[in-house]
C-alpha cells in the first residue's frame, strides 16, 4: 500500500481513504452475505439434527462473523481518519489566523500568552486524537484473536436458531390444526 511512504496531501490522503473505505465496505457486505448463508445452513443442519454440519456451519460462521467485525471497525477507522484530516486543516488555518492575530496583538501592546495557551490546546486536542486511532488499531488487532469467543458465538447461535425452529414448528402445528378443523367442517 505504502500509504505513509511518503508525505502527502491531506486531499490526496483523503481520497485514497474513500477508495479503501469503499473496498472494505464492498468486502463486508460479501462477508455480511456468506455470514447469513452460514447461519442458514447451521439452522437447517441444526433443524435435521445433523450436529457435525452444525459445528461445521456454526464454527463458518462464527469466523465470518469475526472479519465482519473487523472489517467494521477498519471502516470506522477510515472515517475517523478522513474526519481528523478534515479537522486538521480546519486547524491550520485556525493557527494561522492565530498567528496573524498575535502579530497584530503585539504591534497593538496586546499580551499573546493566552492566544499561545490557546494554539496549545488545539495541538494537544490534535495529540489525544492521534492516540484515539492508536487505540482503535490496538482494539481491532485484539478483535482478530477468537479462541473462547468461537465457542460463545455457537452457542449463542445455537439457542437462537433452536428458538426459531421450535417457533416454525409450533405455527406449523397450528397451521395443521386449523387446516384439519376447516376440512371437517
Amino acid at each position: 500500500m505504502g500509504l505513509l511512504s511518503k508525505k502527502i496531501s491531506p486531499d490526496e490522503l483523503k481520497t485514497k481513504l474513500s477508495i479503501h473505505e469503499q473496498r472494505l465496505t464492498a468486502r463486508e457486505n460479501e462477508l455480511k452475505k456468506k455470514k447469513d448463508r452460514a447461519r442458514d445452513e447451521s439452522k437447517q443442519a441444526l433443524a435435521s439434527g445433523n450436529d457435525r454440519e452444525y459445528r461445521v456451519s456454526s464454527r463458518r460462521y462464527s469466523m465470518l462473523d469475526g472479519q465482519v467485525g473487523t472489517i467494521s471497525n477498519m471502516v470506522e477507522m477510515a472515517q475517523s481518519m478522513t474526519d481528523v484530516i478534515e479537522m486538521q486543516q480546519g486547524l491550520k488555518e485556525v493557527v494561522e489566523i492565530g498567528n496573524d492575530l498575535g502579530k497584530y496583538q503585539k504591534q497593538l501592546g496586546i499580551n499573546t500568552g493566552q492566544l499561545e495557551g490557546a494554539i496549545t490546546n488545539i495541538r494537544t486536542s490534535m495529540e489525544k486524537v492521534n492516540v484515539a486511532t492508536s487505540t482503535m488499531t490496538s482494539a481491532m488487532d485484539a478483535a482478530m484473536s477468537g479462541g473462547q469467543e468461537l465457542t460463545d458465538v455457537q452457542d449463542s447461535l445455537r439457542a437462537e436458531l433452536m428458538a426459531e425452529i421450535e417457533g416454525e414448528s409450533v405455527d406449523k402445528q397450528e397451521l395443521d390444526k386449523q387446516i384439519k378443523e376447516e376440512l371437517k367442517q
